[in-house]
C-alpha cells in the first residue's frame, strides 16, 4: 500500500504593497518581544537585590538572644506592702463596752409626816448641801398633837406615883396581916399597868416630837435636785414622794459586755470612755463591779465602770462607750498572722536580706488586736519580714522589692 501524502499549505504571499521593489534588499528581521521582557525582569531583580544589600549594610546589627535563666533563680518582685520592717512598740489589748451614765449616789426624799406643805424653796437643777432645807410643813397640827401627848404623859405619871404609894402601903399592911394577899396583888398589878402606860405615852411623845422635827425636810446628801414632785399648799400622806437628790461627783456607766469577753475583765482594770457631746475628750474610769449573771433574754453581762466627775461635766442618762485595758506589753515585736509560717522545724518567718529570702525561726508569745497581730520572739529591730500572703515563696529565693532595690 502506498503511504498517504501530507498536503503542505502554500506560504502566504506578501501583498503587493509589502513586496520589496526590484533591485532593493529586504529589511532585517525585528527582534523578538520575549527577549526584551526577560531583560527588564533581570534588571528589576538586580535593583531589588542591591537595595536589600544596601539596607542591611546601613541597619544596626540585631541583638543576640539573652541566655536562658532557670526559673528558680529568677528574682521574685515584691511590693512595698508585702515587706515590713519590724520595730519594737507598745501593744495593748482592750474589751469594748458601752452603756448609759448614772449617778453613783442618789437619794429619794419622801414625806415623813402627814401634813400640809407650807414652803418649797428649791427647784430642779439647784445644787444643795447636806442639811439644806428642801421644804417645810405646817406645824400647827403637829405642835398641838405633841402638846396632847405630853399632857397625857404627865397624867399617866401622876397615876403611876399614886399606884406606887398604894402598893407600898399594901405591902406594909400585908406584913401585919391587915391586907389580904389579893389586895396586895391588885396593887402590884395597878402599879405595873400605870408604869406601862407611862412608857407608852412617853413613846408617843417622842413620835410627836420627831414628826415636828420632820416638818422641816432637809437634804440627806450633797448633790443637786433632780426631781421635785411637790408644791406648796399640798397635803401629803406619809411616804409620799417629794424630791430626788443626785450626787454627780462620781458617776458610773452600766455597760453590757458579751459573755465571752467578760472572762478577760477584772475589778480594778482601767477604762477610757468617750461620751456623746464631748468630742474626742476621754474620761478615765475603773471597773468597780461585774454582775454575776447575764441579763434575761441575752448573753450580755452588766459591768459597772466608775468615773470621777468632780467638775460635774457628766450627767445622768448620757451615752458612753470605750475600751477597758485588759493587757499590755512594751517593746514588743509583732507581725500579722500570715507572716508566721510553720514546717517540720517549727514556726518561722521569711526575712529579706542581701536580695534573698532567709528562714528566721520565731516563737509565738501572745496574740493581740483580736488576733490581727502575733507577738514573736526571735526578730531584731529593722528586720524586713515578708508579711504578704505568698504561700509559694520559699526561703533562698532571690527577690526584689518595688522601690527598695534588692531588699538588702
Amino acid at each position: 500500500m502506498n503511504a498517504p501524502q501530507r498536503t503542505v499549505p502554500p506560504a502566504p504571499q506578501p501583498l503587493p504593497s509589502q513586496r520589496p521593489a526590484p533591485g532593493v534588499a529586504p529589511p532585517p528581521p525585528r527582534p523578538r518581544r520575549r527577549f526584551g521582557r526577560l531583560l527588564a525582569v533581570l534588571l528589576v531583580l538586580l535593583l531589588a537585590g542591591g537595595g536589600i544589600v544596601l539596607w542591611r549594610a546601613r541597619s544596626p546589627a540585631a541583638p543576640l538572644p539573652a541566655p536562658t535563666v532557670p526559673a528558680a533563680e529568677r528574682p521574685v518582685e515584691l511590693t512595698a506592702l508585702e515587706v515590713t520592717a519590724v520595730a519594737p512598740r507598745a501593744l495593748t489589748e482592750t474589751v469594748r463596752l458601752s452603756g448609759s451614765v448614772s449617778p453613783m449616789e442618789q437619794s429619794a426624799v419622801k414625806a415623813e409626816v402627814a401634813a400640809r406643805l407650807a414652803e418649797v424653796p428649791v427647784r430642779e437643777g439647784q445644787p444643795v448641801r447636806r442639811s439644806d432645807v428642801l421644804a417645810r410643813f405646817d406645824t400647827v397640827e403637829l405642835t398641838a398633837r405633841l402638846n396632847e401627848k405630853q399632857a397625857n404623859l404627865e397624867g399617866a405619871r401622876a397615876q403611876l406615883v399614886l399606884a406606887e404609894k398604894t402598893l407600898a402601903k399594901n405591902r406594909t399592911l400585908n406584913r401585919s396581916n391587915i391586907v389580904s394577899d389579893t389586895s396586895l396583888d391588885q396593887a402590884e398589878s395597878s402599879f405595873g399597868f400605870q408604869r406601862a402606860q407611862v412608857d407608852a405615852l412617853a413613846a408617843q411623845v417622842e413620835l410627836a416630837r420627831k414628826a415636828l422635827r420632820d416638818a422641816v425636810v432637809v437634804s440627806p446628801i450633797d448633790g443637786m435636785v433632780a426631781i421635785r414632785s411637790v408644791n406648796p399648799g399640798e397635803t401629803l400622806a406619809v411616804n409620799a414622794a417629794m424630791f430626788t437628790i443626785v450626787d454627780l461627783s462620781r458617776v458610773e456607766v452600766e455597760a453590757t459586755v458579751p459573755a465571752e469577753a467578760v472572762a478577760r475583765l477584772a475589778v480594778g482594770q482601767t477604762a477610757a470612755l468617750r461620751v456623746e457631746g464631748f468630742g474626742e475628750r476621754e474620761f478615765a474610769g475603773r471597773v468597780a463591779r461585774i454582775n454575776p449573771m447575764a441579763r434575761a433574754g441575752s448573753r450580755a453581762i452588766p459591768v459597772y465602770v466608775t468615773i470621777d466627775n468632780r467638775d460635774g461635766a457628766l450627767r445622768g442618762g448620757m451615752f458612753a462607750g470605750g475600751e477597758v485595758l485588759v493587757a499590755q506589753a512594751s517593746n514588743a515585736i509583732a507581725v500579722p498572722p500570715v507572716a508566721v509560717r510553720h514546717d517540720d522545724q517549727g514556726d518561722f518567718v521569711l526575712v529579706v536580706a542581701d536580695g534573698r529570702t532567709l528562714r528566721r525561726p520565731v516563737t509565738r508569745a501572745a496574740s493581740w488586736a483580736r488576733g490581727d497581730l502575733v507577738q514573736v520572739d526571735g526578730l531584731a529591730p529593722g528586720d524586713r519580714v515578708v508579711t504578704g500572703n505568698l504561700p509559694g515563696l520559699t526561703a533562698g529565693r532571690p527577690v526584689t522589692v518595688a522601690g527598695g532595690g534588692t531588699g538588702s
